[in-house]
Order: structure tokens, then C-alpha cells, then sequence
């Protein structure tokens, strides 16, 4: 079983400093126009470029300016005072009633940059028009030109930003509804501009649930594979949208996938069960049974089956750990024998407990050892495997493959290529080790090591060592190696 490892690589979907807002560019397509380039170059508004917006130009290239002045920045005050300065009014008395409906529109927009996150009213503490909150003032100039594109298009923008932490499918669907609404010929927008908020907004169709982009996505997520595991002539692959069942010699289609999410396989008994974000599932090699069900994760914590004390199954979840009983078919809470929340932890076959206290030491046989000292040279250890004939390894991220010298009860330099992610022994004695991002090397007792270049994969999480077959778990595939001569051919197993 592979624990989970590299956090950056599990959020699925788009980063959380992306929003409709700040990742739509419509100043780009407008670039050869004085005013954007002078909105571009300047770090404030000028006179000149508020003059512009508060002008009777196109609402298209307005939107282009206002868009290329940037975000955070309170400009929408700056222009409020220049609208207020043209029509010989006190600025602080301003009303809806005073600004056309293009200068809505911009005031509008301008309000929603400055404050994007939480879309307040220009001043708070401000009178009249001030108060107005941006999606209101969008409101009246949609309502006043219902057939102008650009002033329909950046107030879903706006409408979309305000749903961001509800639903990332409707900030795909409501710029898409005003696109659908309008045909190409009566879009007052360059095709340039919307074809590159278009082109950000895409993806978060994958989050629309039936859309071609979200059944693609779940094809890619279930070749993301994070650990494997054998069941008669079966291989199980925890990835990242569920468990996926690969007959070894169909690799035409899965005998059975299971919906879920960041699983991890351990095979234990007769069966393969996996720990995911809101379960632990057992497969027989017919079907599955599901334990321990939670409701939404708050705690980005991921059930992790591994072998216990005596040969138990034992699952962790955080601090937490449950110990299964077969007679009974459940899981009950057990006192763990580590304290906090391991990263990684392994119970030998002697009875000794180990396990990875996150960049700070590593821990087993009652002893603490420090990173990067005499006893444990690593920096930075993530998976703690025994193999069978009870070598321990650690497999870490930094300093390569070490191994446990039970003579001196220090660890030493197995392999000190960085990024080790697996590491095993073949029927033939070779030991494989896996490393993260470029290959596999295979080394024979007393010989040289043989490179296995596995780029191809994207990344490389696990590896399962079968007779004469290696499987490696990748990002975008299982593929199984069979030597062939000097070389190892190749099979693929991908959903699609």
C-alpha cells in the first residue's frame, strides 16, 4: 500500500487564487488601443484613462481598460469622482440616477476588482450610490442594455465570482448561458477577449456533473494511481476518482471501477481493500463491501488500510485507528501505538512499530531518529516498507532509498537517487526502486543498475512485483513491465 504523498499533486481541479475575475483578460485583445496601453503601463488610473470611462466609447473597449487597470486596487472610487466631476456634482451625494447605464456597467465592474473576494460596495460608510454592492449596479446596466454582450458577459463574470465558494460548476455555466444567448454576430466583444475568458473558465465545466468535460475528467483521475495491489490474476489500483480492476491480461477495459476518492490498496487475507476519502471498501474479486462510511471531509484526512499488530488489518484516519474484526465483518477503534498522526507507519513482522513523523524524525524500536544525523542520514523519509525477507526500508523523498542495518541500528544509503516512491525484490533477486519522476532502476546482486526510463508516465507512485511482471503505478496509466532480452516490454492499462 502506498501511503499518499505530495500534497500538490491531489487537489483536483483549479487553484483557489484562480477566480472569474482576476483570471479573465480582455485588455490583451484591445492592446493596440491608447487607453489600454495607457491602463496597462500606469499604476493608477490617469486622468486621461478615467476621462475614457467616463465617456460615451464603446462598453466593449471600456471593459478592456477597466480590465487591463487590474484588481485590488480601488479604482472604482477614483472613477466614481471623475463621473462626478463631469456632471458638476458633489461626489459624496452621488445617486444611481446621475450615471447612464454604461457608467453602471463600469462602475460596476471596477467595484467587483477592487474587492473581489467579498464584492462590497465601493465605501461602506458612503451615501447613496456609494452603498451600491457591484452585482447591483451590474443588475440596472443589464437591465438598461440587455443587448449589449460585453455588459451581460462581465456581469456574469461578476455573478459567477460571487458563487465561487458554492458551486465551481455554475462559474462554468453562467458566463456559458449569456455566451448561448447571444449568437457570434451580435457580440460587441473582440472574439480574442472572450476566447480567453472562455478558454479559463472551461476548466470548471469538469465540475458540471453529465458533462463531457467531467466524464473526461473522471477518465484521466481514475489513471492517476497512487498504489497497487495483486488479487489472484487480478491487479487493484487505488487512484485518484476510486479503485479500478485490471484483469493482468485484459487491457481493453477494468472488470470493475468504484467511485471515490485519493484510494489507497492494501492486499490482506483473501481480499484487497482500499481506504479512501469517505470509506474503506473490501474487494473480494466479485464485488464490493463498504465500512466505516463519513460524510464530507473536513480534514483533507484519507482512510489508510495497513497490516497491524499479529497480522491484523488495521485502517488509520488521522490520529485515529480501527483494527478489523473478521468474525464479526466490522471495524472498531483500537488505541494506536504511535502518538499524533503518522505520516507513514508500519508494523514488522517482529512485532517493532515504526513510523514518519513529518519532516521532523523519523520513530521505531522506542528510539527517535533525528533527520539528517548519524543514525538516520535522510531529510525527508515519506513510506516505511518490509520486504520479505524483513529488510525495513524507508523511501525518501530527498535522499533516495534507506535501508535499516540491524547490526548497528542505523540506516545507510541504499539508492541515493532523490525521490524514491518504491522500492522491491524480484523472483530474481534484482532490487527495483522507483523514483518519482523519471525511472525505475533495477539492479542485480553484484551487478551494475539498469535505468528503466519511465517518464512516459507522468509520474510514478507505486510499484508491484508479480513472478516475472513489475507493475508500475503511474499518473496517467498502470503499465506492466516483462523482461524481454535486455530490455522490458511494455503494456498499457488505461481507462477510456
Amino acid at each position: 500500500m502506498r501511503h499518499v504523498l505530495f500534497g500538490a499533486l491531489f487537489a483536483a481541479g483549479l487553484a483557489l487564487a484562480d477566480s472569474p475575475l482576476t483570471s479573465t483578460d480582455f485588455a490583451t485583445a484591445y492592446r493596440e488601443l491608447p487607453m489600454v496601453k495607457a491602463a496597462l503601463d500606469a499604476k493608477g488610473p490617469t486622468p486621461e484613462v478615467l476621462q475614457f470611462l467616463v465617456s460615451d466609447a464603446p462598453n466593449d473597449q471600456k471593459l478592456a481598460v477597466a480590465n487591463a487597470l487590474g484588481w485590488g486596487k480601488g479604482n472604482a472610487a477614483g472613477f466614481l469622482n471623475a463621473v462626478a466631476a463631469a456632471r458638476h456634482l458633489d461626489p459624496e451625494h452621488l445617486q444611481v440616477k446621475d450615471l447612464t447605464a454604461s457608467q453602471l456597467f463600469v462602475a460596476g465592474y471596477l467595484a467587483a476588482l477592487d474587492d473581489y473576494l467579498e464584492l462590497k460596495a465601493p465605501r461602506a460608510d458612503g451615501a447613496g450610490l456609494w452603498r451600491e454592492a457591484p452585482q447591483k449596479l451590474l443588475d440596472r446596466a443589464a437591465k438598461a442594455l440587455p443587448d449589449d454582450f460585453a455588459v451581460q458577459y462581465a456581469r456574469a463574470l461578476v455573478q459567477a465570482q460571487a458563487v465561487m465558494d458554492r458551486s465551481w460548476c455554475e462559474v462554468f455555466r453562467i458566463p456559458q448561458a449569456v455566451v448561448a444567448r447571444f449568437p457570434p454576430a451580435r457580440r460587441n466583444l473582440r472574439p480574442g477577449a472572450l476566447e480567453s475568458a472562455q478558454g479559463y473558465l472551461a476548466g470548471y465545466e469538469e465540475e458540471c456533473p453529465g458533462s463531457k468535460a467531467a466524464a473526461q475528467k473522471s477518465r484521466e483521475e481514475l489513471n492517476q494511481i497512487y498504489s497497487l495491489a495483486k488479487l489472484g490474476t487480478q491487479v487493484v489500483a487505488g487512484t485518484q476518482a476510486g479503485v479500478v480492476v485490471w484483469e493482468a491480461d485484459r487491457p481493453d477495459a477494468p472488470v470493475a471501477i468504484r467511485p471515490g476518492f485519493i484510494c489507497n490498496v492494501l492486499g490482506w487475507g483473501a481480499d484487497v481493500w482500499a481506504g479512501c476519502e469517505k470509506e474503506v471498501v473490501r474487494w473480494n474479486g466479485h464485488e464490493f463491501t463498504s465500512y466505516l462510511p463519513r460524510s464530507a471531509n473536513p480534514t483533507a484526512e484519507y482512510y489508510a488500510p495497513m497490516r497491524g499488530a499479529g497480522g491484523q488489518l488495521w485502517v488509520r484516519l488521522g490520529s485515529q485507528l480501527y483494527a478489523y474484526d473478521a468474525g464479526a465483518d466490522r471495524f472498531a477503534a483500537v488505541k494506536a501505538p504511535w502518538s499524533g498522526s503518522p505520516y507513514s507507519a508500519l508494523v514488522r513482522r517482529n512485532g517493532e512499530v515504526w513510523w514518519v513523523d513529518f519532516l521532523r524524525a523519523l520513530r521505531g524500536q522506542g528510539r527517535t531518529l533525528a533527520l539528517s544525523s548519524d543514525a538516520y542520514p535522510g531529510r525527508d523519509p515519506r513510506q516505511l516498507v518490509e520486504g520479505a525477507d524483513g529488510t525495513l526500508w524507508v523511501e525518501d523523498f530527498e535522499s533516495g532509498l534507506l535501508r535499516l542495518d540491524p547490526t548497528t541500528g542505523k540506516f545507510v544509503r541504499e539508492d541515493p537517487t532523490p525521490k524514491c516512491t518504491g522500492v522491491g525484490r524480484d523472483a530474481r533477486g534484482r532490487l527495483w526502486v522507483l523514483h518519482y519522476t523519471t525511472d525505475a532502476t533495477v539492479t542485480r546482486p553484484g551487478g551494475e543498475p539498469q535505468k528503466v526510463d519511465l517518464r512516459e508516465l507522468q509520474y510514478l507512485r507505486d510499484l508491484l512485483i508479480d513472478g516475472h511482471d513489475t507493475w508500475i503505478a503511474g499518473w496517467n496509466q498502470l503499465l506492466r513491465l516483462r523482461e524481454d532480452g535486455e530490455t522490458f516490454g511494455r503494456q498499457s492499462f488505461r481507462v477510456r
